[in-house]
């Protein structure tokens, strides 16, 4: 592999080479897709640059979805995905809009409890009790994203959902409701509690998460008919929304 020449690239920050340097190789199909990157020792050293540029360019490239980093096993370039033109704009399910794996399991739990000040806060009226679900998301049996659900029990009712049917459930909840929706509320943050707040499964990465808080409401009155908190690890997936003028 040939070192970097830093010295005709002396009013160029070092990290940019070594990007510029690796973002062509890829592009040129010397990392084929999928393929695992040298080790950072071994890749500094061919590439003739430190460790800490090095990392500099690697996070710049992972930053393009370029590569991707799995904890353990090193940096992968990145699979070409589907481009997804629609973002979060449109009301749709954020999961597979936003996360760059194939899911290809949805496991659903849930229970009834009576609602708290947080619930009723969210809710916002009173409700005699809530349908509390968890959703995992899973690729290849990896759980790749995490959604914790708020359902009032007046929306189960007036869309005659069987509690003792999951997969009904599911249904609505990945698709009926979202038909049904006149119009949604979203709101991004960055979380780091997505490795103990997804319960009974650790989720991919290493807990750093978009946290997409979201209120589907179904009527003009300003009560949600579900809420949603969707964890998604923030090295396999992006957010994209598309504005208009």
């Amino acid at each position: 592999m040939d070192k970097v020449n830093l010295e005709n690239n002396q009013k160029q920050l070092r990290y940019v080479a070594v990007y510029d340097k690796l973002f062509k190789m890829i592009n040129e199909g010397i990392f084929k897709d999928g393929a695992r990157l040298p080790s950072e020792p071994d890749l500094a050293k061919s590439l003739g640059v430190s460790r800490t540029t090095l990392r500099q360019a690697l996070a710049l490239l992972q930053d393009d979805g370029l590569i991707k980093n799995i904890q353990g096993k090193g940096n992968f370039i990145q699979k070409s995905t589907t481009d997804k033109s629609s973002g979060l704009e449109i009301i749709d399910n954020p999961i597979y809009k936003c996360i760059n794996e194939t899911i290809d399991d949805v496991e659903i739990d849930f229970h009834i409890e009576l609602p708290n000040d947080y619930m009723l806060q969210i809710l916002q009226k009173k409700t005699a009790v809530c349908v509390v679900v968890d959703r995992w998301y899973k690729s290849n049996d990896i759980v790749v994203a995490y959604s914790f659900t708020l359902i009032p029990i007046e929306t189960i009712s007036e869309n005659n959902i069987d509690l003792n049917s999951k997969e009904e459930l599911l249904k609505f909840l990945e698709n009926d409701i979202y038909s049904r929706s006149s119009k949604s509320t979203i709101e991004i943050k960055h979380s780091a509690s997505g490795s103990f707040t997804a319960k009974k499964y650790s989720l991919y990465s290493n807990g750093q998460c978009h946290l997409i808080q979201e209120s589907l409401y179904t009527s003009t009155d300003n009560n949600p008919a579900v809420y949603n908190k969707h964890y998604l690890p923030l090295d396999i997936s992006s957010i994209k929304i598309n504005s208009f003028k």
